[in-house]
């Protein structure tokens, strides 16, 4: 069953088209891994699907709430943004905060939670990223993995519909690159709804559903892993595959 739709997604730069008319489905606890070089659009396709980059064309609809670019407004964007929660590559972590206080912003202000229930709620998390000895520590007293499984968890937090992860591992150290590929297998293995924009190779023939491949803002081919690692059909992700492999 369709959790989420896009139709028809147009979205430029300046003169620079960056997605082309996109069209894409995404099942209930599909997981989809999205492949593609440098400035194929991938990562604004992310950030597309809940307006944080706001597309010129199309529709986007998840869990029921849809907004037409061409008629948005503010109440429905923050609807279909309820049902997303966002893996930033950079990690985003408010610097002013500790490591429990990024996970329980996210339930006191979005959610609405009590502060002693989002505290709670957030030390579970905590654990459940292997981080409730640093619940104090500031993001500046933290290793770059470190960081992003508290990204991580502040988009647990929140329990949304789709889970959208934009290159969560390109800004680490290669050391600290498992660590956080080992708790987004954990989110796979609960048939959460991902979307995971990255290079990782092994992670996505291991854990996606389906994998896709973009260039020049368009979906060039997708497929299972087997099918688009093994034996892609287009001379493009042909190409991609045989640099990155």
């Amino acid at each position: 069953m369709a959790l989420a739709e896009v139709t028809n997604l147009h979205k430029t730069f300046g003169n620079n088209v960056v997605l082309d008319g996109i069209d894409l489905q995404i099942d209930q606890g599909e997981i989809v891994v999205i492949l593609g070089p440098s400035g194929s659009g991938k990562s604004t396709l992310l950030r597309c699907l809940n307006y944080l980059e706001t597309p010129e064309q199309g529709t986007v609809t998840i869990a029921g709430h849809s907004v037409d670019a061409r008629a948005a407004n503010k109440k429905n964007i923050i609807a279909l943004r309820r049902q997303t929660s966002f893996v930033f590559q950079n990690y985003a972590l408010f610097k002013n905060k500790s490591a429990l206080g990024n996970i329980t912003e996210a339930l006191t202000t979005v959610k609405g939670l009590p502060a002693t229930q989002a505290e709670a709620i957030a030390m579970d998390i905590l654990k459940s990223v292997g981080l409730e000895d640093r619940r104090d520590a500031w993001p500046s007293e933290l290793s770059g993995g470190q960081q992003q499984r508290i990204g991580i968890g502040r988009a647990m937090a929140l329990d949304a519909e789709l889970m959208l992860f934009d290159e969560p591992t390109s800004a680490l150290d290669p050391e600290k690159v498992h660590e956080v590929l080992d708790l987004m297998k954990q989110l796979a293995l609960q048939k959460r709804t991902m979307i995971v924009v990255t290079h990782e190779i092994p992670f996505a023939r291991e854990v996606a559903d389906r994998i896709i491949f973009m260039d020049g803002g368009k979906i060039i081919e997708q497929g299972t892993p087997t099918q688009l690692l093994d034996n892609p059909q287009d001379e493009r992700t042909q190409a991609f595959l045989r640099q990155v492999l």
